[in-house]
């Protein structure tokens, strides 16, 4: 199963959406999947559901962070690299979804409240997240220049 397969499967069967791409990436962060859904899950639906940015950007911004990010005493330029992966992944998900904001990928929905719910559900909102969350692997691995398998 590739990454994007895997991140699909995990949001399709409750994980959110940050903890669904951040869980997809598991084995090349070395931290496993438990461990990358607890790290992840505050950041769904843009953060607790508060719809800033989206989890799916959220969880590969994270797994850009595990892999390139400047650790404790850390050498600074680890941190550039990270900066610099994390503006080429957020142009390629702009390019195609005009932004990374939660609230507007999704028309504009209020999920913190019942009738946001209830519209996520009527209009399939679900799915279009799915699009989001499998987006987000690939345009994750071609950043990294990982092969889209798992």
């Amino acid at each position: 199963m590739n990454r994007s397969e895997v991140a699909r499967g995990l949001f399709s069967s409750s994980y959110n959406c940050a903890q669904s791409v951040a869980a997809a990436f598991a084995g090349d962060t070395g931290i496993g999947t438990d461990l990358s859904c607890r790290m992840a899950c505050a950041f769904g639906a843009g953060g607790g559901r508060r719809q800033g940015c989206c989890g799916a950007v959220s969880g590969a911004l994270l797994v850009i962070s595990l892999l390139h990010g400047r650790g404790h005493g850390g050498d600074k330029n680890d941190q550039e690299k990270s900066y610099a992966l994390v503006r080429e992944y957020v142009s390629r998900f702009e390019g195609a979804h005009c932004t990374i904001d939660c609230k507007k990928l999704l028309d504009g929905v209020d999920l913190l409240t019942e009738e946001g719910q209830t519209r996520y559900k009527v209009e399939l909102m679900h799915e279009r997240c799915l699009r989001y969350v499998a987006d987000s692997v690939a345009f994750l691995e071609g950043v990294l220049g990982l092969e889209p398998h798992a």
